[in-house]
């Protein structure tokens, strides 16, 4: 039998557990094995920084170190423009879809990722998870999934920065 004052200290520690802050929404492991596969894939076109490209010639790796392939993708979309995956461009395009929505469009746009080292399809969740950290997503215990349904901004928000 509960006493009212069991009831009342029960309650208000519920309400302090739900009040708390979600863990972080991938792990450090995933992180740091995302950033590797990024600078093999992404990075070539996006840029080490994640800030995509603008055509300047100081953007590393420069367009010329890049495969013949990767050359003609740059060259026929966006003329060398490629947007950036960290900053507050991308969390205005990103921020309010799905950790899994993000996930997909990465899923999406492989298109030469096989030449370039990325054989394993969680890869691309690692690499989301690399993405999701330099934008100020804190790692914690919980592993980024394919089906992970919290917002970006939450994620990030959660961390105290929109980006680095």
């Amino acid at each position: 039998m509960r006493t009212p004052k069991t009831a009342a200290l029960l309650f208000l520690a519920a309400l302090a557990v739900a009040g708390q802050q979600p863990g972080g929404v991938f792990t450090a492991e995933q992180s740091a094995a995302g950033r590797v596969a990024y600078e093999k894939t992404c990075g070539r076109c996006h840029t080490l920084t994640l800030m995509g490209r603008q055509g300047n010639p100081d953007e590393r790796p420069p367009v010329s170190s890049l495969s013949e392939a990767d050359q003609k993708f740059l060259a026929q979309f966006g003329g060398g423009r490629v947007p950036p995956l960290a900053g507050k461009v991308f969390l205005e395009r990103w921020g309010s879809k799905t950790a899994a929505q993000l996930v997909a469009r990465f899923q999406e746009a492989r298109f030469s990722f096989a030449e370039a080292g990325l054989k394993d399809d969680e890869d691309i969740v690692r690499i989301t998870a690399y993405v999701l950290e330099v934008n100020g997503a804190r790692p914690g215990s919980q592993a980024l999934t394919r089906g992970s349904a919290f917002v970006v901004n939450s994620a990030v928000h959660q961390a105290g920065e929109g980006s680095r």
